[in-house]
């Protein structure tokens, strides 16, 4: 496929604007402040972080958990391959609108709850994704649920499938460590506000 033809299959169509983003933001911090972590968009920094990740260009089928406002899912998308899908799960109605506004044939979400994983991929025809992304802010969870999505994130993932979380605080080693072992990785985005770690780990069975 010839270079420009490319880039316009792997661009969206269209998507918020990093102002509208920050509206939809802050309205959804003002109802939920516990649930969300920050009042600000996603960094530059932070996206360009998650999408140009080797195992996001090769990867056939992504999915998104806790994307927000979309602004990782837009970046992610004009990285991905021509042919591959992405499925992002935002438990928040809030950020529904936002979500809607992201244009492009590889793309899809619902509202709904990351610990019902396997049941949405099974409803979306899915499969078993190559990688998943995580923006959930895990150290806000009950032990039981965080412990409960990351064993569905395990469960999900293709055998040598990429887990990539980017949080605010470490919580997530502990409990990825029982499936998943050491983090592979970790980048720390000093640019973001708040500044985040991201963590990846490979299936290895």
């Amino acid at each position: 496929m010839p270079a420009k033809q490319m880039s316009l299959a792997i661009t969206p169509t269209s998507a918020p604007s990093f102002m509208k983003r920050m509206s939809f933001v802050v309205r959804a911090w003002w109802k939920h402040p516990t649930d969300v972590a920050t009042i600000c968009p996603s960094s530059s920094f932070l996206t360009q972080n998650l999408a140009s990740r080797e195992c996001v260009r090769n990867a056939s089928t992504l999915i998104e958990l806790g994307p927000g406002a979309g602004g990782t899912t837009a970046a992610i998308l004009k990285q991905m391959r021509p042919d591959s899908r992405l499925l992002a799960i935002e438990k928040m109605p809030e950020f529904r609108e936002a979500l809607s506004e992201i244009v492009d044939p590889r793309f899809n979400s619902e509202i709904g709850d990351a610990v019902d994983l396997l049941e949405i991929l099974k409803n979306h025809g899915c499969g078993r994704p190559d990688v998943v992304i995580s923006g959930i802010p895990f150290s806000a969870l009950e032990s039981p649920v965080a412990q409960e999505i990351v064993f569905a994130i395990h469960a999900a993932l293709q055998p040598g499938g990429a887990f990539v979380a980017y949080q605010v605080r470490s919580d997530i080693l502990q409990y990825a460590r029982p499936w998943f072992g050491p983090a592979k990785c970790c980048d720390v985005i000093a640019l973001n506000l708040p500044p985040l770690k991201v963590f990846e780990w490979r299936k290895e069975c």
